[in-house]
């Protein structure tokens, strides 16, 4: 916890630091919740900082050791526990594909487009990565489906089995899960100092892997990462994530409010079970995941003269809308987010919400060589979100291999409907087109399923009727 003497802090187990900065990080027992003995890594997110040796290892053994003094209090060295899940938790089982993917940002847009000193920011990408259900590759492969990252819902208390198969041609392939509890001898996903275990999968091959949502980790999110090529593959977009929701939740997609529980969806409705006593509080919410990258290692550099605008491979989940593409079909600055000549919508990711909705937006450096800021304009959310009086945010720093879990409310302070802008707010990142739209929808609206029924009027997409006209009084 970043807030070490405050128990109801979110978890988390990554920080972003500069120069000047320190902080005094605590972890409640070594070999994390399971307290399981083996080597974990730790290392700076940063891919280009990482690869020149910016990492090392925490070693933990459940056993005492002749060259390590025992800490006073702790003179009883706990055992590794015998599995990662309990025998009763329940168990979600996932079989997930790692494949190639050649990679298109923007579906009208061109290759490349020419930013300062004849940079070029990438909008096609070959050499693409991603992790997908096992049943969707098909869909996938014929071009019927066009993916996002790899977002994977369990519950508190879960049991998270994931089966991956590599159907790279050439790269090894592995699935690195922060956060949740696992056996760093089998599930790690990498090969890291004295543990047993091949980590890497070679094309062809298959590995399972469990992890278990511990109740000390709580409603949380994890990043996955593939470590078969840990500099390369994040890159290109083998990555994603793993989103804790209240014990005993289900998962409803927004529009059809069909059951996704057991889908990839990076925007799905949380219904919470309030019959649960640990749930009696919670509200429905909506669940959307950002994922971001970028390449470019001299932005904010002392290059002269200074650089305006970032270029390389950049994304939003998969997907960009530069400014340069709009302007380039008539749009200017006045229009820039809300421009028929463009289409309107870009092609980011549209999260969607009624006025008043709970929404938890989860914010992911996936990978990144530099540091970026997200905002919502109009929205704010505390930045200790299960502690009330906390102090409230309207922009948050987030860096690579570093996630954010934003509560907020739809429509702002006011519960206003409109479209708001989301962005990564350091301009050369929004400029190449790290942004896009949150919509807030009128309450009733049926565009949408209704997160909770209001009254008689409000909508669900399941059920529609006819809206009945609100008499005005004279």
């Amino acid at each position: 916890r970043t807030e070490q003497h405050m128990s109801d802090a979110q978890p988390t187990n990554n920080i972003a630091f500069g120069i000047a900065e320190r902080y005094n990080l605590l972890i409640p027992a070594a070999g994390g919740p399971q307290q399981m003995a083996g080597d974990y890594i730790h290392y700076n997110g940063r891919p280009s900082h990482f690869g020149e040796g910016s990492w090392g290892i925490l070693r933990v053994f459940d056993k005492p050791q002749s060259n390590l003094q025992v800490l006073p209090g702790y003179e009883n060295t706990p055992r590794s526990a015998t599995s990662v899940c309990p025998s009763d938790a329940p168990v979600k089982q996932f079989n997930v594909v790692a494949m190639d993917y050649s990679m298109s940002l923007h579906s009208k847009a061109g290759e490349t487009i020419t930013v300062d000193f004849d940079r070029k920011i990438q909008l096609r990408n070959p050499e693409g990565k991603i992790y997908a259900l096992e049943n969707e590759v098909q869909k996938i492969s014929s071009g019927s489906l066009r993916p996002h990252p790899l977002v994977l819902r369990v519950n508190v208390g879960d049991c998270m089995k994931v089966t991956l198969k590599n159907n790279m041609k050439k790269h090894k392939a592995g699935m690195r899960v922060d956060m949740l509890a696992m056996d760093p001898h089998k599930d790690m996903g990498v090969a890291v100092g004295n543990n047993s275990g091949d980590h890497a999968i070679k094309p062809g091959g298959k590995k399972s892997y469990t992890y278990y949502a511990h109740p000390e980790i709580g409603v949380n999110s994890a990043l996955i990462r593939d470590w078969g090529n840990v500099l390369i593959n994040p890159r290109d977009g083998l990555y994603g994530a793993v989103v804790i929701t209240p014990r005993g939740s289900t998962y409803r997609d927004p529009r059809s409010g069909a059951d996704v529980t057991m889908g990839n969806n990076w925007q799905v409705d949380v219904i919470v079970d309030r019959a649960i006593p640990e749930n009696a509080s919670r509200k429905n919410y909506r669940d959307a995941v950002l994922m971001f990258t970028d390449e470019d290692q001299i932005m904010g550099t002392s290059f002269m003269p200074y650089l305006q605008q970032t270029a390389g491979l950049t994304m939003v989940n998969y997907r960009l809308e530069p400014y340069g593409y709009r302007q380039d079909l008539g749009c200017d600055a006045s229009n820039m987010f809300y421009c028929v000549a463009a289409g309107k919508d870009p092609e980011t990711p549209i999260i969607t919400a009624h006025a008043g909705d709970e929404v938890v937006v989860h914010i992911f450096g996936a990978s990144n060589e530099q540091n970026g800021v997200f905002a919502i304009e109009g929205h704010e959310w505390p930045l200790e979100p299960f502690r009330e009086g906390a102090d409230r945010l309207s922009a948050t720093n987030f860096g690579s291999a570093e996630r954010n879990n934003l509560y907020l409310e739809a429509g702002g302070s006011f519960a206003l409907p409109g479209d708001y802008v989301y962005m990564n707010a350091r301009m050369p990142y929004m400029e190449s087109g790290q942004w896009g739209i949150l919509r807030v929808l009128p309450v009733g609206d049926k565009t949408i399923t209704a997160l909770n029924p209001v009254d008689s009027d409000t909508m669900f997409a399941d059920t529609p009727r006819e809206v009945k006209p609100v008499a005005l009084s004279k």
